[in-house]
């Protein structure tokens, strides 16, 4: 399917939640959905604001599949009554939480298969208390999540969830580090064979891309920049494709502008973990308002953490990362870029867990 198809299916940037959220006629056949779902930016904003927002949290059973894997750094979990338990347990500390959809970059990589791309800003009172983290603290949180969801049917079959769980915790006055020791203690304890999806990961990663880098869409050359820093280090060449003054959003604050603030987050990256191998695993690209291009990739890293820096001193561990990176171009250069990854997770397998 071509990358702009269905034009009339709009992004939610720069559209207020009342219009997002209006009813009225299919504006995208959708096979097998329930008629409430205009288009498939609808289904994923409308769903997730019933769920989240409503609280009507029983609706995770018919929007997510018996068989759904939900892939994160922390590890994966199958099935609809799990997706459902874990949302109750997220709401039960954080009940007020609203999710701000900042964009849904989606693509059709079948027929009726869709695929997209969720970037969220969530605010929330931590007012319940949390194992791992504590006591309630009463303090506001807010924190950048993508979810990625294949869709088929009105079933999300699967997902993959990235979340800064390090600016989560700062804010609510815990330490990541802290809490990453404590998580992979609890790690080690137990039957090791249920970290086996972190070696299977990495071998994934290791191996060929996913995705056909010989395709015609914005995405592509987006994916081969990331591909040049990471796995050439040729970061003065990949960001050749930034705007001088690009708006740059990573995990654990770090926000900022320029080039060189970008070859920095790549590079603090890079120094930690050697051997790197880089996996595009996904891309989607959307026409946005006023003629700019959104675009969302979906990547991994392997590499072993042998570089004393950002993550502290080296522990000589593999490493998997997980990310997904959302970019904004304007006659083809970008000039806006979120990425988003779990920290605490790196820091976990750094101090002995999520397997060996």
């Amino acid at each position: 399917m071509k990358w702009d198809q269905d034009p009339e299916v709009l992004s939610p940037v720069g559209r207020p939640i009342g219009e997002q959220l209006e009813t009225g006629p299919p504006r995208q056949k959708l096979e097998g959905f329930e008629p409430v779902y205009r288009d498939i930016i609808d289904y994923i904003a409308r769903c997730t604001h019933r769920i989240w927002e409503e609280k009507n949290i029983g609706l995770c059973r018919t929007h997510y599949s018996n068989d759904c894997v939900m892939h994160t750094l922390a590890g994966p979990s199958v099935g609809a009554e799990v997706v459902t338990q874990n949302t109750v347990g997220a709401l039960s500390s954080y009940a007020d939480r609203i999710v701000i959809a900042e964009d849904i970059i989606w693509s059709e990589d079948a027929p009726g298969e869709y695929y997209s791309s969720h970037r969220i800003t969530s605010r929330a009172t931590h007012f319940g208390d949390e194992p791992m983290v504590g006591p309630a603290t009463m303090r506001s949180t807010g924190v950048a999540t993508i979810a990625d969801c294949k869709v088929i049917a009105n079933k999300i079959v699967e997902e993959w969830l990235v979340r800064d769980n390090s600016t989560a915790l700062w804010q609510i006055g815990a330490d990541p580090k802290a809490i990453a020791r404590k998580l992979a203690e609890a790690d080690r304890e137990g039957d090791q064979a249920r970290h086996g999806w972190r070696e299977e990961a990495i071998a994934a990663t290791r191996e060929l891309d996913d995705v056909d880098i010989s395709r015609d869409n914005p995405a592509i050359p987006l994916a081969r920049m990331l591909r040049q820093g990471f796995a050439d280090d040729l970061y003065g060449e990949a960001a050749a494709m930034l705007s001088p003054s690009v708006e740059v959003r990573w995990p654990s604050r770090r926000h900022g502008f320029g080039r060189g603030f970008w070859i920095g987050c790549l590079m603090q990256i890079s120094n930690a973990m050697h051997d790197r191998a880089f996996r595009c695993e996904h891309v989607a690209a959307r026409p946005l308002p006023h003629g700019d291009t959104a675009v969302a990739i979906r990547w991994s890293l392997a590499g072993t953490h042998r570089g004393a820096g950002v993550w502290g001193e080296a522990s000589g561990r593999e490493l998997y990362l997980l990310a997904v990176s959302h970019y904004r171009l304007r006659a083809g250069i970008v000039v806006e870029e979120a990425t988003v990854f779990d920290e605490v997770s790196v820091l976990r397998q750094i101090f002995g867990g999520l397997g060996a």
